[in-house]
């Protein structure tokens, strides 16, 4: 992957993808957003070597710094068709041998998406995600220190860790981001050091901030994606993403006039585009009001109704508690404990009965009074 073999590649790719991330870094505010909005796209379609991904990221840092200091409006750069734009773009570049399980979605058998109950009552299934002794090192610090976990399909998995635990790592590590340093990890039964290609046909990974592109609509944004994937009726696959995430209403408006809510779910509506059958949420909710936190939570329960798997990295003990089939709590690079609530509850000692006087928080009276969207 071109990101991966960019930080990871010779030292003189490393300069050069630094000094192109300097130059974006000083770039308008409106202008910047952009070329990091199309570099969501060019990580997928573009070179896959990293020199030609290198001259790529340049070319786009000249136009952008170019068209800047002439103020080009950014519709002017993209024209009436931003697809038409981004494929003319790539064009001048050479493109990665397709894989060959990589034909449009729309040519290849998919089975019948299965259901959380299907997945509870069949046993025959090999867990989503299997991991087993994962390590990873920066140097002297260790970030991750053997952890061991599996993911049952269709079902919700959270990894609680207060920051700086390694829950961004390992997710990186098996979204194919980082190369692990020992052990295995197996996403929808493909190894992510031998089989990258097949894990990442096989996930969709949402992190910490929404990644979409302000200037476009909401649908304008879903269109751009599942064009790029040469899905069929894009605009349908559009329509209907807007409608499972409550968004139909807002779908016309650009998304700069969006709430952090409504950019979140946005952002996970285009992660599903393709219906990869497992979803990485690197803490969705982060920096989230109460009301917008709730929105994401229906969201994401949504998701595993619909038979997808679901891991979700957070720091808050509340959200895993709402969410999460399973919880495993990370400390330090270890797995301290993994199960259920109810097992992880058990883990204490038995409640004792006190009648107390409760209190209302300052939660209760902010959704008491704002109220919640269904």
């Amino acid at each position: 992957m071109q990101y991966l073999q960019l930080v990871t590649g010779p030292l003189e790719e490393k300069k050069r993808w630094w000094q192109y991330k300097a130059r974006i870094k000083h770039l308008p505010d409106n202008y910047r957003t952009a070329v990091e909005a199309l570099e969501r796209y060019l990580m997928h379609f573009g070179p896959a070597d990293g020199a030609g991904a290198m001259a790529m990221y340049e070319d786009l840092a000249d136009l952008f710094e170019q068209s800047a200091a002439d103020r080009t409006p950014i519709r002017d750069i993209f024209g009436d068709d931003p697809v038409e734009f981004v494929e003319a773009f790539m064009a001048n570049y050479p493109r990665p041998i397709p894989h060959p399980r990589a034909q449009p979605l729309h040519q290849r058998h998919r089975p019948r998406r299965r259901t959380r109950q299907d997945t509870v009552m069949t046993t025959q299934q090999p867990p989503a995600i299997q991991v087993h002794g994962l390590e990873k090192s920066y140097k002297d610090l260790q970030v991750l220190r053997g952890v061991n976990f599996e993911v049952a399909r269709g079902s919700i998995f959270a990894l609680l860790g207060s920051n700086g635990a390694g829950k961004t790592t390992a997710v990186k590590i098996l979204s194919t981001l980082l190369k692990l340093d020992a052990g295995t990890a197996r996403i929808n039964g493909f190894d992510v050091a031998t089989q990258a290609a097949d894990v990442r046909e096989s996930i969709s990974l949402t992190g910490q901030f929404a990644a979409v592109d302000e200037i476009l609509s909401g649908r304008e944004n879903l269109v751009l994606v599942a064009r790029l994937r040469h899905l069929r009726n894009p605009g349908k696959i559009a329509d209907d993403l807007l409608a499972r995430f409550s968004l139909t209403d807002a779908g016309g408006r650009k998304v700069a006039t969006y709430s952090g809510g409504m950019r979140r779910r946005l952002d996970i509506a285009m992660s599903l585009i393709g219906n990869p059958p497992v979803v990485f949420l690197d803490e969705p909710t982060t920096g989230l009001d109460p009301q917008a936190r709730i929105e994401v939570w229906q969201a994401v329960r949504k998701l595993a109704q619909g038979g997808t798997t679901v891991l979700l990295t957070t720091q808050y003990l509340d959200e895993a508690e709402q969410l999460a089939d399973r919880i495993a709590i990370l400390h330090e690079g270890r797995i301290l404990v993994n199960g259920t609530l109810d097992e992880l509850k058990r883990l204490l000692p038995p409640a004792e009965v006190e009648y107390v006087e409760k209190q209302p928080t300052l939660e209760d009276v902010f959704l008491s009074l704002v109220g919640t969207k269904a």
